[in-house]
C-alpha cells in the first residue's frame, strides 16, 4: 500500500480528513515519506537543538504546486504518533509561511476522536500559546541552515485551510497520477 496514493483523503463527508504521519512531537529526526518506494526515510536530523512541538505530515492525494510536495500537516495531540500511521483529523486553520521563496503553508489539525480537541472547530479554538509555540518553531527550525530564511505569513482559519487544501486536491487529480 502506498500512503500517498492509496489513502482517501477524505470521508465523503468531507468533514473528517486523512493525515499520514511523518514526524513524531519531540523528535528532532526529519522523516519524510517517498511515495515512489512507498516508504519512510530518514530526511535529516535537526542541526539546531529544537524538537517538533506537535506531529507532523502530509495529507494523501494532495499536491501543494508551491513547494513541490504533498501538503504539510501539523497535527495537535498531546500524544505522539508514529511515522507511518493515518490519523483522522479535523481541520481548523493554515499558518502561511515563505520558505526561501516558496510558499509552504501548514495545515493546523487535531486528531478527529481525541475527546481533548473536541471542542476545537477553528484554530481560534486552540490556546493561544499553541499557536505561538507553532509559529515560533517554524520561524526557527531552520536557524542554522544559512541558505534557509523561513517567514511566517500569518495565520488563518477553518475555511481558508479547507480552499487550500481543496486546491492541493485538485491539483493531485490533474497532475500526479500512480
Amino acid at each position: 500500500m502506498n500512503l500517498f496514493f492509496d489513502i482517501p483523503l477524505h470521508e465523503e463527508d468531507k468533514v473528517i480528513f486523512n493525515a499520514v504521519v511523518e514526524i513524531p512531537r519531540g523528535s528532532r529526526v526529519k522523516y519524510e515519506y517517498n511515495d515512489k518506494i512507498g516508504a519512510m526515510f530518514v530526511d535529516r536530523v535537526f542541526r539546531t537543538p529544537i524538537d517538533y512541538p506537535q506531529n507532523y505530515g502530509f495529507f494523501p492525494r494532495t499536491w501543494n504546486k508551491y513547494d513541490n510536495d504533498p501538503m504539510d500537516v501539523i497535527i495537535v495531540s498531546s500524544e505522539k504518533f508514529v511515522p507511518g500511521v493515518v490519523v483522522p483529523v479535523r481541520i481548523l486553520g493554515i499558518i502561511e509561511m515563505d520558505d526561501t521563496g516558496e510558499l509552504d503553508h501548514k495545515i493546523i489539525a487535531v486528531p478527529a476522536g481525541h475527546s481533548d480537541y473536541a471542542h476545537c472547530q477553528d484554530i481560534n479554538d486552540l490556546d493561544r500559546e499553541v499557536v505561538e509555540n507553532l509559529e515560533w518553531f517554524l520561524a526557527n527550525y531552520k536557524g542554522r541552515e544559512p541558505e534557509k530564511e523561513v517567514k511566517v505569513l500569518g495565520t488563518k482559519g477553518h475555511d481558508a485551510a479547507i480552499a487550500f487544501l481543496e486546491e492541493c486536491s485538485e491539483e493531485f487529480k490533474e497532475n500526479h497520477r500512480k
